[in-house]
């Protein structure tokens, strides 16, 4: 892949923010309140948490990381429902305090397949470093064992499992 550059998300870059949240998912639509989330600046998936990446010139994915120590409040900016309900995501903290939290990562089907999840993972890693982190974490679908091999393969070790939205996940970490 040539011209590969990552960039920081903006405000108008909310309705792919959200496409990429949606992918983590495995949602088939974008549900409308998630492109709303995505140009606000206190939830999980704001385009302040986003680094999106741009081959040849287009947008071909993207990466939502944050502080682990701001996850609860931006899960109840995220997660309340209309009816006042916040949607939980289990018993197991998917990050906490002191960890550099890799959220959603998604690529445009066209630029699957290339390794580029690695410059977008070494991007944040980067960040988390200048942060003051000496920890990155994550949670990966237990249905996809080849992510979780990719994972690894990077360096992150499974720690934990945990239920997120009824999805078994295993919780991998990364010391930096």
């Amino acid at each position: 892949m040539e011209n590969v550059v990552v960039i920081s998300a903006k405000p108008e870059d909310a309705e792919f923010i959200a496409w990429i949240v949606a992918q983590g998912m495995h949602m088939n639509d974008v549900p409308s309140f998630l492109k709303k989330h995505g140009a606000r600046e206190d939830t999980l998936y704001s385009w302040k948490n986003t680094r999106l990446l741009r081959c040849e010139d287009k947008l071909a994915g993207g990466l939502i990381s944050y502080d682990g120590a701001t996850h609860e409040e931006r899960r109840r900016n995220t997660w309340v429902m209309p009816d006042g309900r916040l949607l939980g995501s289990g018993d197991v903290p998917e990050t906490t305090t002191g960890e550099y939290y890799l959220d959603s990562l998604a690529f445009v089907p066209k630029f699957r397949g290339h390794g580029l999840w690695r410059v977008l993972f070494d991007d944040a890693v980067e960040m988390a470093k200048r942060a003051g982190f000496h920890r990155v974490a994550l949670i990966c679908d237990e249905s996809y064992p080849k992510l979780a091999q990719r994972y690894a393969s990077y360096g992150f070790k499974q720690e934990d499992t945990l239920m997120y939205f009824d999805t078994l996940c295993r919780k991998m970490a990364l010391a930096i």
